[in-house]
């Protein structure tokens, strides 16, 4: 009787590490050093910094002058429905890259899911949100790294004038 016992725990401690690592599959995408310095962290927007490269980029390529800034409550509140980013292998497909994009912090947040890859020379990435209910990828949208170190990511959206400012979030 006892061996009998031993024997179906010992089948049953078995099947459950056989179950486990079958279903901790990794992800088989292996990253260059940008890759892992994207998805390192969460990246959150700054609003401020990014409002002032817009007006920078208007002054720039209009002459036109403004002075635009974020302050108390306003600061306060736009800090808080910034967008966080957050890039990774796709947590159902190991194989694919994933992103979110959630705006606002806690209930009162909003979230956008996609699918993420570099260009072939990493200058840029290309993000293609995902459609619920169609269930496909809508059009992918491109944008161009203009920095990205381990303290800062910069982004402009393809045919965009200024560009969006992300620090790592806290």
């Amino acid at each position: 009787m006892k061996k009998s016992v031993r024997l179906i725990i010992s089948f049953m401690i078995l099947t459950a590490v056989l179950g486990f690592m079958a279903c901790g599959s990794h992800s088989n995408i292996k990253f260059t050093e940008k890759g892992k310095l994207l998805t390192s962290v969460s990246w959150k927007m700054d609003p401020s910094a990014t409002l002032k490269e817009t007006t920078d980029a208007i002054k720039d390529s209009s002459g036109m002058t403004t002075d635009i800034k974020l302050e108390k409550d306003v600061k306060k509140l736009a800090d808080f429905a910034s967008e966080t980013l957050t890039f990774g292998p796709d947590k159902k497909d190991p194989n694919k890259l994933s992103y979110k994009s959630q705006f606002g912090e806690g209930l009162l947040s909003i979230s956008v899911t996609g699918y993420w890859n570099f260009s072939p020379d990493e200058s840029s990435i290309i993000m293609r949100e995902w459609d619920s209910q169609a269930s496909k990828e809508k059009e992918p949208i491109t944008y161009k790294i203009v920095e990205l170190t381990k303290d800062k990511l910069v982004l402009q959206r393809e045919g965009s004038v200024g560009a969006s400012i992300y620090f790592p979030k806290k």
